[in-house]
């Protein structure tokens, strides 16, 4: 099969746990999801876990997408029904805690590049016009209005605590109105998935990238996001991880760069047009 673009992937657990990520480019079609990593103490109700969980879905999705005929956000839908229903006989999937990522998918079709974006992964693009992020921050809108209003119950607490305190705030608030979207086990939070598309011969670079690979921009300010993808262009996704794991070690208490935990997982997948490849 002639594809349009070619695709370079590259993922990496957080030292010490499971990969919660999962990508899969293949057939002009790239998806990333981003598995919500919970503490070990919280009882998701699935046997599974998120790595199944996020292999599962991404897979789903994967092979639906391939069709052209079918929008994203239908695909997506159908593919956390499906996803749904694979373990719904084991797994109890009205905790709060059941297993749930973001997802990323980028498609060439025809004439366009077409994207889906659902929380808090990014898409970069660079275009002849520029460069484009797309990104769904409501999730991180959440948790920061909660962990100031809890500010002084968390200040007591241990980390682990705190972790357990904060997941318990946040999860009920997954997929409502008032609180943030992600796939779980519900296949309306495919509705606010970002949806757009531009057109493929405007498109120089895109990038997806778990929320683990975007740090280095996205919150750590080091890099613009126009040359995190010129790094990610010249030197692969493989490298653009492995600056992010130095940064982050610059700052292991966390206190230069406040976040939940050191380390991430971090996923990159970078396409480019093979008109542009070299």
């Amino acid at each position: 099969m002639l594809t349009a673009l070619r695709a370079s992937v590259a993922s990496q657990a957080r030292p010490g746990a499971r990969n919660e990520d999962f990508a899969l480019a293949a057939d002009d079609v790239a998806v990333l999801l981003d598995g919500a990593g919970l503490p070990a103490a919280l009882d998701t109700g699935c046997v599974h876990g998120v790595p199944w969980f996020v292999r599962t879905l991404g897979t789903a999705l994967h092979r639906r997408a391939v069709d052209r005929r079918t929008g994203l956000r239908e695909c997506l839908a159908a593919a956390i029904r499906q996803t749904a229903r694979t373990h719904a006989a084991t797994c109890d999937l009205g905790s709060p805690f059941t297993p749930s990522a973001t997802v990323t998918v980028a498609r060439a079709a025809a004439d366009r590049l077409e994207w889906v974006v659902l929380a808090d992964s990014t898409l970069a693009l660079r275009l002849a016009t520029g460069v484009r992020t797309v990104a769904d921050h409501r999730v991180s809108e959440v948790t920061t209005a909660q962990h100031r209003a809890m500010a002084g119950e968390l200040a007591s607490l241990s980390p682990g605590e705190r972790a357990i305190a904060s997941a318990r705030a946040q999860r009920p608030t997954m997929n409502t109105a008032t609180g943030y979207w992600a796939a779980a086990a519900d296949p309306e939070a495919a509705r606010e998935a970002l949806v757009g598309a531009v057109p493929l011969g405007e498109v120089r670079a895109a990038a997806l990238l778990s929320d683990g690979a975007a740090r280095a921009a996205d919150d750590f300010g080091v890099l613009s996001w126009t040359g995190l993808l010129t790094g990610l262009e010249r030197h692969g996704p493989r490298h653009l991880i492995a600056r992010t794991r130095e940064l982050e070690l610059t700052d292991p208490e966390c206190r230069r760069w406040p976040r939940a935990k050191c380390h991430d997982d971090a996923t990159a997948v970078l396409l480019v047009p093979r008109s542009t490849a070299g």
